[in-house]
């Protein structure tokens, strides 16, 4: 038994129009052709859009997609692969690190920033000399702290000995 509902045409819409509005991205120009279903927790993922026309009641499935993201509190937080899948389309809610802040990020820490204006930003790492980028995920930002909070898990996390 699929432990997903498969979103429907109105409810992608809605994902759509809350990428388009939070990140910039758009959605004419750059299409996602994903079908994506929801689980009880309110988790997105995204499979090929063949794969959404497939009937699973019968079916015996635990795992199925890619994490794409998360709606909490009517946003939209991006996963890793969520942000790196709109990251290079999007054109608000970016935040550029330096090489210091990248590395902290990757090892799970919080930043202290300045406002960062809204809520959830895609992270990415800007490499100065060539100018090219490698995105990092989302974290939402908490504007009574401060602090960019971080969404990596602990299996992702880099791990450095004698640090």
């Amino acid at each position: 038994m699929l432990r997903y509902d498969i979103l429907n045409s109105k409810e992608t819409k809605h994902i759509l129009e809350k990428i388009s509005a939070q990140y910039g991205y758009d959605i004419k120009k750059n299409e996602l052709d994903y079908a994506f279903l929801m689980n009880k927790e309110s988790r997105i993922y995204a499979v090929a859009k063949d794969l959404g026309k497939i009937p699973y009641d019968d079916m015996k499935i635990d795992a199925i997609g890619i994490y794409f993201g998360e709606v909490y509190k009517e946003k939209l937080r991006l996963s890793i692969e969520g942000a790196q899948i709109i990251g290079p389309h999007a054109t608000k809610n970016i935040y550029d690190l330096d090489y210091d802040q990248m590395i902290s990020w990757i090892k799970g820490n919080e930043l202290e920033f300045e406002d960062v204006g809204e809520e959830f930003v895609i992270v990415r790492y800007l490499e100065p000399k060539t100018q090219k980028y490698d995105i990092l995920g989302c974290g939402k930002y908490n504007r009574q702290t401060g602090k960019l909070l971080n969404y990596v898990s602990k299996s992702r996390k880099l791990v450095v000995v004698n640090d």
